[in-house]
């Protein structure tokens, strides 16, 4: 296969929402991710990486990467799913352009001492760490985290019976309270903020009880609060020089606000602000990258944007062509097998409050299960705050 120097490449756990964007910008998209799902094939060439990009044998991966592309792509583009792959992402970088943040940064963040450090050094506050086990702990004060995981995924309650894998995992106080992101674009030195988001936890329940299961945008906070959430920003994007677009999650508790996680690179979020770019974010991420800060459009009264992930309750064959509805996104292809425990598709709504967008979504999550097979249809809470 040829490409012409218009053609980005995207590797990402799922790059459904990040190839639609760049289509909209003007690229051609080649898409590496685990699902190549049918909404993905409509915007994108895809390749399926199924076995993980952090379980792929590097100089192969990226041999076979060139072999498809005699004319050289424009460039690549991360997602989530690569935060352990700097060595993936190291050996890309020798053959295309890297539209996204130096690996480095992602090899820091894989090493909480060396990260909370930082934190530390910038009197950024965050939920209090331990890297001993705290048996003293009762109830679920105490989680256990994966440094380098993504969307919840290496997160769970701490009890007796867990211990630390490798020097990437820790210990942090449990903090109740509303979770959210700020969404932003940087320079290497500026940044602009695209929209704070409410995020939806709750997901699953165990092993992976914090799995992210959405967000709603346009999340309203303090004014004291959101100039703390933007010195945070600040000082992150000129100490680790971030580029394009990241997020940072953190929680509102009484308090004030704690750090939790930086993504350092675009996230799902993202979807939520796509309507504000006619041409979008993706070709303003590269613009970003390369030095250019976006002019961002002024919202006047904000229509609330909202994401929901289902979850697939059993592992099942995906029957003959479901009868689909247009706010369904990532939709498994026919015949698929779907995992147990897998995304089974994205739901979106708006509407003029959080609370109507939650209800709408529950609404559709209900139905979507319903038209798949009763055996699907399993109603359970969903938390938004943790």
């Amino acid at each position: 296969m040829s490409a012409n120097n218009n053609t980005l490449l995207i590797l990402a756990n799922s790059g459904r929402a990040t190839a639609e964007s760049a289509r909209r910008g003007g690229y051609r998209v080649a898409v590496f991710d685990g699902y190549c799902d049918q909404d993905t094939l409509v915007a994108a060439d895809c390749w399926p990486v199924t076995q993980g990009f952090s379980n792929l044998e590097v100089d192969r991966f990226v041999d076979e990467v060139a072999s498809l592309f005699p004319i050289k792509p424009y460039g690549v583009i991360y997602g989530a799913g690569l935060e352990e792959s700097t060595i993936l992402l190291r050996r890309l970088s020798t053959e295309f352009r890297l539209f996204g943040n130096d690996p480095s940064v992602l090899e820091l963040l894989r090493r909480p001492r060396r990260y909370f450090s930082l934190l530390d050094r910038l009197e950024i506050p965050y939920p209090q760490v331990s890297f001993t086990p705290p048996y003293s702990a009762a109830g679920k004060r105490w989680l256990i985290k994966r440094a380098g995981s993504c969307g919840g995924q290496g997160v769970a309650y701490f009890d007796a019976a867990h211990s630390a894998a490798d020097t990437s995992c820790y210990y942090q106080r449990h903090m109740p309270g509303q979770v959210m992101s700020i969404l932003f674009i940087a320079d290497g030195g500026r940044h602009c903020t695209i929209g704070y988001n409410r995020l939806g936890m709750g997901a699953s329940s165990t092993p992976a009880p914090f799995l992210y299961s959405g967000a709603t945008s346009h999340a309203s906070l303090s004014h004291a609060h959101c100039a703390n959430i933007e010195l945070i920003v600040s000082q992150l994007v000129s100490e680790l020089r971030l580029r394009g677009i990241n997020s940072l999650d953190f929680v509102v508790a009484n308090e004030g606000v704690f750090v939790i996680d930086l993504n350092p690179r675009p996230t799902a979020t993202l979807e939520l602000y796509e309507h504000l770019m006619d041409e979008g974010w993706i070709k303003y991420h590269i613009a970003a990258c390369l030095g250019e800060l976006p002019s961002l459009p002024l919202v006047g009264s904000a229509v609330i944007h909202g994401q929901r992930i289902i979850y697939s309750p059993r592992s099942f064959e995906m029957p003959g062509e479901p009868k689909w509805k247009p706010w369904v996104k990532d939709r498994p292809l026919v015949g698929s097998r779907v995992v147990e425990g897998q995304p089974l598709c994205s739901l979106y709504a708006k509407g003029d409050s959080v609370e109507e967008v939650e209800s709408v979504l529950r609404q559709r999550q209900d139905e979507i299960l319903r038209m798949l097979g009763a055996s699907l249809y399993q109603p359970f809470a969903h938390k938004v705050a943790v």
